[in-house]
């Protein structure tokens, strides 16, 4: 199977190793130059330098031909925009994506990606099949708790203006999913930043709405 891996921290490592034991053909995106040289040096790959969150990067690396995307960087928001470019730009069957944040298996699947779990040996597992994909969407899937996908302004005297998305303490179970400015939507990666007048779209869970109001407000 043709398998494009963006992220090459201890779950990417780790999902390299055993994907190429199985006899994958690995395609690996990382933004870290001295992780691109070390993982060209050990492994017989094609390795791409880049920020995986950006068309560009992807198509570099060859994504319209990819069976199955995996996203295990250490940045969700970084992790759903690639599948969902995956998915919706590039027609990819199947995209898996690692969940750095406890509770947001949950707004990944509401917001369309195959699979999002926290674990890097399920993740390979089910690349085999070794899992059912239905069964496991089922456990994860299992809390009910309805979702509620917020609007919030920015305030001019929020405390978070012109910080990067990443480095927002956003409450657990919360997740960005456009920034409104003006009457231009961003998709909010990693490394975008917030700006007074903005208008956020975050999915999150209906009793965490004072909490992100606060933040941003």
């Amino acid at each position: 199977m043709k398998i494009l891996v963006i992220g090459a921290g201890k779950v990417g490592r780790y999902l390299l190793n055993d994907l190429l034991e199985k006899g994958h053909k690995i395609t690996l995106i990382e933004q870290d130059k001295e992780k691109c040289n070390n993982i060209s040096d050990k492994y017989d790959i094609k390795v791409i330098c880049g920020d995986g969150s950006e068309k560009k990067t992807l198509e570099k690396a060859g994504v319209e031909d990819a069976e199955l995307v995996l996203a295990v960087t250490q940045d969700d928001q970084d992790n759903l925009v690639i599948c969902q470019l995956a998915e919706r730009q590039y027609n990819v069957p199947q995209t898996f994506t690692r969940v750095n944040t406890p509770g947001n298996e949950k707004l990944f699947d509401w917001l369309g990606v195959n699979v999002a779990i926290s674990s890097a040996s399920l993740l390979s597992a089910l690349v085999d099949q070794e899992l059912a994909i239905k069964d496991l969407k089922d456990f994860l899937n299992k809390d009910q708790d309805k979702l509620k996908l917020l609007r919030i302004p920015v305030s001019d005297k929020s405390k978070v203006i012109n910080k990067k998305v990443k480095k927002i303490d956003l409450p657990l179970e919360s997740i960005l999913v456009t920034i409104l400015r003006g009457n231009k939507p961003i998709v909010p990666r990693g490394n975008t930043r917030v700006l007074a007048g903005d208008i956020i779209l975050a999915l999150t869970k209906p009793e965490l709405k004072g909490e992100l109001n606060n933040i941003f407000n």
